[in-house]
C-alpha cells in the first residue's frame, strides 16, 4: 500500500499556525476566497467528502508531474475507499465543479470549473489586482 511521507521542513509561517505533529505529513494550501464561499461551493450531506476529494486532488498537483494520479492514491490521501472517492468525484462532475478523464490508474482532473465559481462567488474582490502575491518568486 502507500506510505504517508514525513515532511522534515515546513515554512515558518505555516508551522506557526499548526503544531509540528499535525504538519509532519505536509499541508494543502487552502485559499481564503474558498473559505469565504465554502458553503456555496459545497453543501448538503456530501459537502465534507466533496471537499476531501478536492483537497486530495490539489495536494497531488505540482508543475511538471510525470503522470497523473491514480484513483487509489487520491482515495488514500483523502482517507476514503476508492469506490466512494469515485462516487464523490462523479458527483462533483455532475455539479459542474470539475472535469476528469482518463482511467482509474491515471486520472486527469481539471479544477477550472470550481476555480471560476470561487471567483464568481467572491466577485467583491476582482481577480488581477494591482500587485501579485507571487512577484517575489
Amino acid at each position: 500500500m502507500f506510505d504517508r511521507p514525513y515532511v522534515p521542513r515546513i515554512p515558518e509561517n505555516v508551522a506557526f499556525k499548526w503544531s509540528a505533529n499535525v504538519l509532519d505529513e505536509g499541508f494543502v494550501p487552502f485559499p481564503k476566497r474558498l473559505l469565504r464561499c465554502l458553503g456555496k461551493c459545497f453543501a448538503g450531506d456530501t459537502a465534507i467528502d466533496e471537499l476531501r476529494v478536492v483537497l486530495a486532488i490539489v495536494d497531488y498537483r505540482r508543475p511538471r508531474l510525470p503522470h497523473p494520479p491514480s484513483l487509489e492514491f487520491l482515495a488514500f490521501t483523502a482517507d476514503m475507499e476508492p469506490q466512494h472517492f469515485w462516487t464523490v468525484l462523479e458527483g462533483l462532475k455532475q455539479k459542474s465543479l470539475l472535469n476528469f478523464e482518463g482511467t482509474q490508474a491515471h486520472l486527469d482532473v481539471d479544477l477550472s470549473p470550481l476555480l471560476k465559481k470561487i471567483e464568481a462567488f467572491t466577485i467583491d474582490h476582482p481577480a488581477g489586482g494591482t500587485q501579485s502575491p507571487f512577484e517575489e518568486f
